[in-house]
């Protein structure tokens, strides 16, 4: 990078957001660096948008969980349109095939939260460049998913499911209330709950009905 570039840290980890900042205030080749605020998180893919262009900002690093700019899959004119006018890094730490699919909207710099602090600076720069990077775990999970597409014809995100996931998949399946499988399981009614949300992630299901629907026909749970 020749010349500074203007930052913008949008992640919604604070200990992620720190460390970011951390680093890029130790490159000399990074320019000044502004942390997302909670406006940024509200106004979502517009409100970045506009605060990028006002402050000249060259390079926009974001998580996949920051003012729900990845939550749909589908086209999103307004994330679209941040992403062709700022070159953003992206850190995921979501299944590989969400990975695959989300690799295909125009992100610039793609990497996993298990990223070293090396290939973060190493994506800025080339971002900062407009220059494609795919840290190697993000290139391995593009190949093997083009793999089993090539194979198969679509990858199963029951794959990407742990056991404890697949567990409390099918107890939902059968119709049991967080609180019934917390007790089950001897869990706490939060954990059950934060399950249940990283499976509808994991499954790209909206409700609980969905997940049923999705388990019964893609033949996870059979009916009883």
């Amino acid at each position: 990078m020749e010349t500074s570039a203007r930052i913008h840290i949008a992640v919604r980890q604070p200990l992620m957001r720190f460390a970011l900042d951390s680093l890029c205030q130790q490159q000399p080749a990074f320019g000044a660096i502004s942390l997302a605020s909670e406006l940024d998180e509200l106004e979502g893919a517009e409100g970045l948008l506009r605060y990028c262009q006002s402050e000249g900002v060259q390079v926009l690093v974001v998580d996949d969980r920051f003012a729900g700019l990845f939550e749909a899959m589908e086209n999103s004119l307004a994330r679209e349109t941040l992403l062709r006018s700022v070159p953003t890094v992206l850190i995921s730490g979501q299944s590989a095939e969400w990975i695959y699919q989300i690799h295909k909207v125009g992100i610039v710099a793609l990497l996993t939260t298990e990223s070293p602090l090396q290939e973060v600076t190493e994506a800025i720069y080339a971002a900062a460049k407009g220059v494609r990077f795919f840290s190697p775990a993000v290139v391995d999970i593009l190949i093997q998913q083009s793999r089993q597409m090539a194979v198969g014809g679509r990858p199963q995100p029951q794959e990407n499911l742990s056991e404890r996931e697949t567990e409390i998949l099918t107890l939902v399946a059968e119709g049991r209330s967080s609180r019934e499988i917390a007790e089950q399981l001897h869990l706490s009614h939060h954990t059950i709950n934060t399950h249940r949300k990283n499976i509808l992630k994991k499954l790209a299901c909206k409700s609980a009905a969905e997940l049923m629907n999705y388990a019964y026909s893609n033949g996870l749970i059979e009916k009883h």
